[in-house]
């Protein structure tokens, strides 16, 4: 909770500064993702996320930006599909839903992101991700709630 209201006051104080939206610098961005909880998953799944490296490197590529800034800019680099819907100044938000099929059943992700543009060179995600199996794989895993994971997601511009 506290970090919530220091990001808030970080993003509001950035806000007053400037009237406009930030346009992020072209250049070679990294993306690391950091979880922050695991929940309703059962232990070997929660084992197998916990095991997950801390701070991981989702990518590290060129990106080419444009004003005026649109979110959608970074859905390739990103490789998803979000319909990213501008909230405010500096401020998105987007849903991403995959379902993987097997023989054993389907597993459905929902992803809502909150994006924040701190300055020209950070981006930072907040992201629930919610894991909903079938229910013939629900009864597999010994489950009936969906997996849910709280993860911090930061781009950063790294380079040229």
């Amino acid at each position: 909770m506290f970090l919530a209201m220091l990001l808030a006051f970080g993003i509001a104080s950035a806000q007053s500064a400037s009237a406009a939206d930030i346009v992020p610098q072209t250049g070679t961005w990294q993306g690391h993702s950091q979880v922050r909880g695991v929940s309703g998953c059962t232990a070997e799944i929660r084992a197998e996320i916990e095991a997950e490296p801390q701070e991981e490197v989702l990518y590290s590529r060129p990106v080419a930006l444009t004003a005026p800034f649109d979110l959608r800019q970074f859905n390739t680099v990103w490789e998803t599909d979000v319909n990213w819907a501008r909230r405010g100044l500096n401020f998105w938000t987007g849903t991403l839903v995959e379902t993987e099929r097997s023989p054993f059943g389907s597993v459905t992700s929902t992803t809502e992101v909150e994006t924040f543009v701190l300055n020209e060179v950070k981006i930072l995600q907040k992201a629930i991700v919610t894991v909903s199996f079938s229910s013939a794989l629900a009864k597999q895993l010994g489950t009936s709630t969906p997996c849910v994971i709280d993860a911090d997601i930061t781009h950063q511009r790294v380079g040229p």
